[in-house]
């Protein structure tokens, strides 16, 4: 298929993509994943309807245009105003008065003392164009320097006409085009005409050096085609004509795809995964389709840094073109920029003319932060769309503003840029996400017509954006929505997945409407009552107890079973089922001996109660928390009066074996409760409380002992006192907690921290990297990505969402010498995860993930990085474009992501590594806004949350133990 017919199809499916898309945003603008400000409805905006909004743009694009089939050199006239300086003793600021050459004539200006310099007619071939540049260095203003110009057509002469001068338009001076550019007019489309004549009126007498005329002859084309706009906006290496690097040429990005057949997804095809949004891309015309000559620009000028704001702007030209005269308007301010001012290429990222039609501009890929020469003092940290018109006389067309809106959501989201910001740091000065150039320098530029329509470009991107829940990193492969790891067990290298579950954690309280009086003791149980759900023991100050029974959504009914049964007794403990009769029972101590009673629950609210045994008047307090040393009973733990814990174990019977101490210092907490497995090990834990702290889970190793603390639960901290069970829906105990005669419930958000390693099957003995890849493939479910340690060659396992994976599909080969590699999230923006990994010797690159297919061509995303890790932590310093962490030695730097352009300028982390040999990004374990990192600390093989925050990290919080033993992990 010819490369016009294939433009032709692919344009047509990203026309047909973008109107699905657009005609779906109203109701994904409510699931926009930042606060985005919504202007009121301004004029020529819908109200409430993108789609709508967009009209004039979409039916735009179904238009096919007259293109040039092949690049179309540009011929430049210049003609010398003004002499040039002398060599010797030359100073570039040098100004001379009236020294013009033989094509222009001087005579005094209109003002007193002051220079007219007027050029002698000038030809111009084909639809012309003309500028007036000088002497590089000079600085002129507007104000002490003005040009005008006239033309001929046959006999007849037109009046005089501004020709305009921006000193804004222009390179930084301190850029490699900055250096060497020429100052001058803006380029002026004279069209179809005979002659051109211009004429220079400085106001002080004095003109500057070495001033030309340059007269442009866009050229014609020799064959022209009918499409419509084909660039692949998922191209990301600006590929309209430079080749691969030596470094692609050795192989470090091979796409090889093996088998696309293998892999699993859910029966019912859930999607776990489908937040992974990103904003409709526009359809943009590409270089080539305009004639672009890439010959003509300073390739080694090009280059990249960062993207925060972007700039509207105009180009100054006639408003009556037609839409086959485009390609070579553009031409013209291409060969203008380059060959007459001296720039690298032309100085605008995009142009846009008045049919609606977005072209790409400046070389180097449209998404990617390629730094321009439009907006003075500003370049580096923008990016500028300059409509090709003059619109400080003339309205912009409604499909020009909406191309605006659609290019600047589809730009801005890609570099992590809200639309609707209105605080953006650009250089050196906050402005707003979308400005005109006159919002950054003193210039008329975008004209006032356009520039008063910005409002509304705003409000059209900001519809448009579909926010960047896709472009974070992704790190769920099993169990819960939360971030998981993926490891290998050094004894037999097989691969686990330990997941996590967003954290212990309890709801808010909510009260309980029981009546409580002062002398009263509540015990909150498991049902006792048969109807399946938890209930309440209430004990009076004479003895006398009722029950209440639960509903099973924090709430409970009139009392039942009142008795005398629990009179002289106090620790009135829930133990769970004592006798394996399956029903709920509890214990008690007889005040006057010290003797303990079960009570067998009847399943009805009524206990028998039986004797167990004298030696418990030397405890204050006793808990139960079910089978705690793994022999099938349910156990009774004791604490006495210096501090020391007893385990009795259960015999299935109404009696325990005789008292064992369990280690650690127990002394110190007011509370000591269960009832049930609060981390989802299947082990019963316990739950302690410190008078004046937080609480914390002890998790049971099922052995009679406990672990590490996991914690803290902040909201147990102000309550009187505190008791587990399961009072509301879900398996996962529940806090009652009494402050004065007030109950209240504090429901388990049924989270956890680590869970129990689940086992893939899958033997990786031979990686030496596994990789989170997260939705690689983007059928709902998380993938890994393996490294062979002897070829370098790459795998994806997809993953089924349940912890299990396919077979390997082989997507690279040649990554045996790419250090660095990690798996990044979605750095491009195009809905797919990347990676990101830097080659011995050379630079960093990303390796653009697509699907099934493996990955696209890969391009430098920042120079060589001298560390040993890296860490890719997705959007964590607040913006929607992922960032990474890298660590050498105890040492932590942050580099902030800018979308496709890769990563940009360190930031140190104070954070001591010293402890920890694993130091792996994940993505938001809490589940609200900020991703983290797992830490294994390598004296203890501890497991250490590091919650990310606006400023760098929270403290650590514990997450799991037993880490030693496994040797690699992702």
């Amino acid at each position: 298929m010819p490369p016009s017919k294939t433009r032709y199809v692919t344009a047509c499916q990203q026309l047909l993509a973008l109107g699905l898309v657009l005609a779906a945003l109203t109701p994904a603008a409510s699931v926009i994943s930042l606060d985005v400000v919504r202007e009121e409805p301004s004029r020529g905006a819908s109200a409430g309807h993108p789609a709508a909004s967009l009209s004039a743009y979409t039916k735009a694009q179904a238009k096919e245009s007259v293109l040039p089939a092949a690049p179309v050199d540009p011929d430049v006239t210049e003609v010398a105003l003004t002499a040039a300086p002398a060599a010797a003793g030359h100073k570039t600021s040098s100004l001379v008065p009236g020294r013009v050459t033989a094509n222009a004539r001087s005579k005094p200006g209109m003002l007193p003392g002051s220079t007219q310099v007027t050029s002698v007619p000038e030809p111009v071939t084909g639809y012309g164009a003309i500028g007036v540049t000088w002497e590089h260095g000079v600085q002129m203003t507007e104000q002490t320097l003005s040009f005008q110009l006239r033309t001929r057509t046959g006999d007849t002469w037109t009046d005089w006409s501004l020709l305009p001068y921006d000193a804004d338009h222009a390179p930084d001076p301190n850029s490699a085009e900055g250096r060497h550019s020429r100052p001058g007019t803006e380029p002026v489309i004279v069209g179809d005409v005979d002659q051109v004549q211009i004429r220079a009126l400085s106001k002080s007498g004095v003109v500057p050096a070495d001033m030309k005329l340059a007269v442009i002859d866009p050229g014609t084309p020799t064959r022209t085609v009918t499409e419509r706009g084909a660039l692949d906006t998922n191209t990301m290496d600006g590929s309209t004509g430079d080749p691969a690097s030596l470094v692609e040429a050795e192989a470090l990005a091979d796409d090889t795809l093996v088998d696309t057949t293998s892999g699993t997804t859910s029966s019912d095809g859930a999607i776990s995964m489908s937040a992974a949004t990103y904003t409709p891309k526009p359809v943009i015309y590409s270089r080539a389709q305009w004639g672009a000559d890439e010959s003509m620009r300073d390739k080694s000028s090009l280059h990249y840094y960062e993207v925060h704001a972007g700039f509207v702007h105009h180009t100054v030209n006639a408003n009556d073109y037609t839409r086959n005269e485009v390609p070579g308007i553009i031409r013209s301010i291409y060969a203008y920029h380059t060959q007459s001012k001296g720039w690298s290429d032309i100085g605008y990222n995009f142009v846009v003319d008045r049919f609606g039609r977005i072209w790409e501009a400046r070389y180097g890929g449209i998404d990617r932060p390629v730094v321009g020469a439009h907006t003075l003092g500003y370049n580096d940290y923008s990016f500028a769309m300059s409509a090709i018109g003059n619109y400080d006389i003339k309205q912009p067309s409604e499909a020009m503003v909406q191309a605006y809106g659609a290019l600047f959501a589809w730009k801005l989201s890609l570099h992590g840029v809200n639309a609707a910001s209105t605080k953006q740091w650009v250089g050196s000065k906050y402005f707003q996400a979308i400005n005109g150039h006159r919002d950054a320098g003193q210039t008329a530029c975008p004209g006032r017509y356009l520039y008063a329509r910005i409002p509304d470009i705003r409000k059209l991107a900001a519809e448009a954006q579909r926010g960047w829940a896709g472009r974070q990193l992704e790190s769920n492969l099993a169990s819960t929505v939360n971030p998981d790891l993926i490891v290998r067990r050094a004894s037999d290298g097989q691969a686990f997945i330990l997941p996590t579950g967003g954290m212990t954690g309890f709801a808010p309280a909510a009260t309980v409407p029981v009546e409580v009086a002062a002398g009263d003791t509540v015990t909150p149980t498991g049902d006792i009552t048969g109807d399946g759900e938890g209930d309440l023991l209430v004990q009076a100050a004479d003895g006398t107890s009722r029950v209440l029974p639960g509903d099973g959504k924090g709430g409970f009914g009139a009392a039942i079973k009142p008795g005398t049964a629990f009179q002289g007794r106090d620790l009135v403990t829930a133990v769970g089922d004592v006798n394996g009769d399956g029903r709920n029972d509890l214990v008690a101590r007889r005040t006057s001996d010290g003797a303990l009673n079960t009570y067998l629950g009847s399943g009805q609210g009524g206990f028998l109660r039986r004797y167990v045994g004298t030696g418990f008047a030397g405890y204050d307090k006793l808990a139960a928390t079910g089978d705690v040393n793994g022999d099938g009973f349910g156990d009774l733990l004791a604490r006495d009066r210096t501090g020391k814990l007893w385990l009795y174990a259960g015999t299935g019977t109404k009696a325990f074996a005789a008292a064992v101490p369990l280690a650690g210092s127990w002394g110190k907490y007011d509370t000591i409760t269960g009832y049930g497995d609060y981390n989802a090990d299947g082990l019963g834990d316990l739950l302690v409380r410190a008078a004046g702290e937080p609480a914390y889970v002890l998790p049971s190793h099922g052995d009679g002992t406990f672990g590490h603390a996991l914690g803290p639960v902040n909201r147990a901290m102000g309550p009187d006192s505190l008791a587990g069970a399961d009072l509301t829906a879900g398996p996962t105990p529940d806090l009652l907690t009494r402050t004065g005669n007030t109950l209240a419930i504090l429901p388990n958000n049924g989270t956890f921290d680590l869970g129990p390693a689940i086992p893939t099957g899958i033997d990786v003995s031979s990686a030496n990297r596994l990789l989170n890849a997260g939705d690689w493939d983007r059928d709902g479910f998380g993938d890994i990505i393996t490294r062979n340690a002897t070829t370098g060659v790459l795998y994806l396992r997809r993953g089924d969402g349940t912890g299990h994976f396919g077979k390997a599909i082989q997507i690279g080969t040649g990554f045996g010498q790419v250090g660095l590699l990690a798996a990044v999230g979605d750095m491009t923006g195009d809905g797919y995860p990347d990676l990101m990994g830097q080659p011995a010797g050379h630079d960093i690159r990303i390796y653009p993930g697509n699907g099934l297919a493996g990955l696209k061509m890969s391009y430098v995303a920042h120079g060589a990085i001298d560390a040993g890790t890296q860490i890719p932590v997705g959007r964590w310093d607040g913006d929607g474009a992922p960032d990474s962490l890298f660590r050498k030695g105890s040492r932590l730097t942050l580099y902030p992501g800018n979308g496709p352009g890769g990563l940009t300028s360190p930031k140190t982390v104070g954070l001591d590594l010293t402890p920890y040999d694993w130091f792996i990004g994940i993505s938001d374990e809490s589940l609200t806004g900020h991703p983290d990192v797992l830490a294994r600390e390598k004296a203890t093989g501890y497991l250490w949350l590091f919650q990310g925050t606006e400023s760098g990290f929270a403290k650590r919080r514990f997450m799991g133990e037993g880490m030693q033993a496994y040797d690699l992990a992702g």
